[in-house]
């Protein structure tokens, strides 16, 4: 049930991060998300584009026994036909996620609204919504989630750094 809980959670927050075309101003690794997210990795490598103002997260905090909706506009910068989603989490720093998903088996569920893959390039809109179970504890959740797209090329990678409310 942890397990399931946590990829609702990190499904959800896998949207959390997408971009615009290159002549708006880019969001950078260090720029505030609130205390939710970051952007990891050379964010200036990523295939997918951040900007200030192009990600939603409501709420700002996540909460267990509500739902979280998470809405990105942004860019792709070329064609993702699969991939994978390399999750790497730990709550408290005791129990230990490591996971690997299939890119287009997330993008294709009920949380991402069955969204067809591939993903093709250019403006993109990407909406997640889910109920976080009343039963998850609301423990300190920290950790990466690392996306790469057919050729192994980072999509984006996102660092989680929060306590469940």
């Amino acid at each position: 049930m942890l397990w399931k809980s946590l990829s609702v959670i990190t499904i959800s927050l896998i949207t959390a991060i997408a971009g615009a075309p290159q002549q708006r101003p880019f969001m950078l690794p260090e720029e505030a998300h609130g205390q939710v997210w970051s952007l990891c990795g050379d964010s200036s490598s990523h295939l997918l584009r951040s900007y200030k103002g192009g990600v939603s997260v409501i709420p700002e905090y996540p909460k267990v026994g509500e739902d979280i909706q998470v809405i990105v506009n942004g860019y792709l910068d070329s064609d993702v036909q699969g991939g994978n989603i390399g999750v790497d989490l730990k709550l408290l720093s005791l129990i230990k996620v490591n996971k690997q998903l299939d890119l287009c088996g997330a993008l294709n569920s009920d949380i991402m609204g069955y969204q067809d893959c591939p993903l093709k390039a250019g403006e993109l809109t990407l909406k997640a919504h889910a109920y976080i179970p009343k039963d998850v504890p609301k423990l300190p959740l920290n950790g990466d989630i690392h996306i790469t797209d057919q050729n192994g090329n980072t999509v984006t990678c996102i660092h989680l750094d929060f306590k469940l409310q």
